[in-house]
C-alpha cells in the first residue's frame, strides 16, 4: 500500500475505494468494515458542514433576499438573452462593401505614391512607364490646341533632360544601357513631331508668334542635343543624328511659314509629319482695300447748307418781275441788265440737290420759291 499512490493507476484505485466507502450500505459501516478509515473522514466532513454552515434563520433571510431580487434578475436575463439587431454593414454585403472601399483606398494610395516616385524616373527604370502614363493623362486634360502643342514640346524637352542625366550617370562606366538612350530618343521624336504639327497649324491659322516660338525651340534643342551627342554610346550617337535632322526640319518649316505670312497663299493645302507644307509659288501680297470714311468733324453748316443753285428768278402769275439788287463798286458804272420776259404761267421746276449728308429736300419743289430780294 505504500507505493500504491505513486503511480496514476494507484491513485485511481484509491479514488474508487473512497467512492465505495461513501456509498457503503449500513451493514458495511461497522468497525470491522474495510472502509472504516474512509467512513471516518466522511463523517467528519458531514459534521463540519452542519456546524460551520448558516443556521436556519440565516438561510431564511438569504432565501427571502433571493426571491425579492428574482424579477430584476429575470428582466436582465431576458434583455441579455434577446437577440441583437443587425447593425448596418454587419452582414455579408456590408463586409463586402467595406473590403472594396479598403481595397480602393489602397489602390489610390499606391497610385499616388507611384506618381510621386516616378517624377525622377529615367528610361529603363521600373516607374518610367508610370511617368509616361501620367504625361498622357495630363495631355488628355488639356483642351486648347495651342496649349496641347506647348505641352508636347515640354515633354520633348524632358526627354532631352533625361538623356543628359543618363550621360552624367554613366559617364565613367562606358555610356550606360543602350536601350535607355534609344527609348528616350524615340519618345523625343514622337513628342517633337506632334507638337510641331499642332503649333505650326495654329500659327498659320491664328497667331504668327507661335511660329517664332517653335523656331526658337528647335534652335535651342538642336544645340543641347548636339552637346550631349558626344557622351552617347556609338549606336545611340548614330540614332541621335536622326533626331537632329528632325529638329532642323522643324526649324526650317517654321521659318518658311513665317516668310509667307503676308502672302495670299501660305501653304499648298497639304501636311506631313511636322505640319503644313509651305507654298512654293510666287508670293502675292494680300491686298487690303482702303476703307472710305466720311469726316465727322466737319461743321454743321457744311453738312446742311448747299451752294446756291443758279435758278432763274420767277414770279407768281400776274406779278411784275423785279431785278435783283446790284452791288455797286466805287468808280465802276452800273448797268441795269434787262429782265427777260417769261411766259406765264411757268411750269414747275425740278431741282436735283447734291447728296449732302444731313440735308433732305422734298421733290418736286413747290413754286413759287421765296427768293431773297424778290418782290411778291
Amino acid at each position: 500500500m505504500v507505493g500504491r499512490g505513486i503511480t496514476p493507476l494507484g491513485r485511481h484505485r484509491e479514488r474508487e475505494h473512497f467512492a465505495r466507502a461513501v456509498d457503503a450500505q449500513p451493514d458495511e459501516t461497522g468497525p470491522d468494515s474495510p472502509f472504516a478509515d474512509e467512513l471516518a473522514v466522511v463523517a467528519l466532513l458531514r459534521e463540519s458542514a452542519v456546524t460551520s454552515g448558516p443556521d436556519e434563520a440565516a438561510k431564511a433571510r438569504m432565501r427571502a433576499r433571493i426571491l425579492a431580487a428574482a424579477p430584476e434578475v429575470t428582466t436582465r436575463l431576458e434583455v441579455v438573452g434577446k437577440p441583437r439587431q443587425a447593425r448596418p454593414g454587419s452582414g455579408a454585403r456590408g463586409r463586402l462593401v467595406i473590403a472594396l472601399a479598403a481595397a480602393l483606398l489602397m489602390v489610390f494610395s499606391l497610385a499616388g505614391m507611384s506618381l510621386l516616385l516616378s517624377r525622377d524616373a529615367l528610361p529603363g527604370d521600373p516607374l518610367y512607364g508610370v511617368k509616361r502614363t501620367a504625361e498622357s493623362a495630363t495631355l488628355g486634360l488639356t483642351f486648347d490646341e495651342q496649349s496641347k502643342g506647348f505641352k508636347r514640346m515640354e515633354f520633348a524637352s524632358a526627354r532631352v533632360s533625361e538623356i543628359g542625366t543618363l550621360v552624367d550617370r554613366y559617364r565613367d562606366s562606358g555610356g550606360g544601357p543602350l536601350g535607355s538612350y534609344l527609348t528616350a530618343l524615340t519618345d523625343f521624336d514622337t513628342d517633337a513631331s506632334a507638337g510641331s504639327r499642332v503649333l505650326s497649324s495654329y500659327g498659320v491659322a491664328s497667331d504668327q508668334r507661335t511660329l517664332a516660338a517653335l523656331q526658337d525651340w528647335a534652335t535651342a534643342h538642336t544645340a543641347r542635343l548636339s552637346d550631349l551627342r558626344g557622351g552617347l554610346p556609338p549606336e545611340a550617337a548614330a540614332r541621335a543624328r536622326a533626331s537632329l535632322e528632325l529638329l532642323d526640319r522643324i526649324g526650317r518649316r517654321a521659318a518658311d511659314l513665317r516668310a509667307r505670312a503676308n502672302c495670299s497663299t501660305v501653304t499648298d493645302g497639304t501636311a506631313d509629319d511636322i505640319g503644313p507644307v509651305p507654298a512654293t509659288g510666287d508670293c502675292v501680297p494680300v491686298y487690303t482695300a482702303p476703307s472710305a470714311s466720311v469726316p465727322t468733324d466737319a461743321p454743321s453748316s457744311v453738312l446742311v447748307s448747299a451752294p446756291p443753285a443758279q435758278v432763274p428768278a420767277t414770279t407768281a402769275p400776274g406779278a411784275v418781275p423785279t431785278a435783283a439788287p446790284q452791288t455797286t463798286r466805287p468808280g465802276v458804272p452800273t448797268t441795269a441788265a434787262p429782265v427777260p420776259s417769261l411766259p406765264l404761267p411757268l411750269p414747275p421746276v425740278t431741282v436735283v440737290p447734291t447728296q449732302t449728308p444731313g440735308l433732305t429736300l422734298p421733290l418736286p419743289l413747290p413754286l413759287p420759291l421765296p427768293l431773297p430780294g424778290l418782290v411778291g
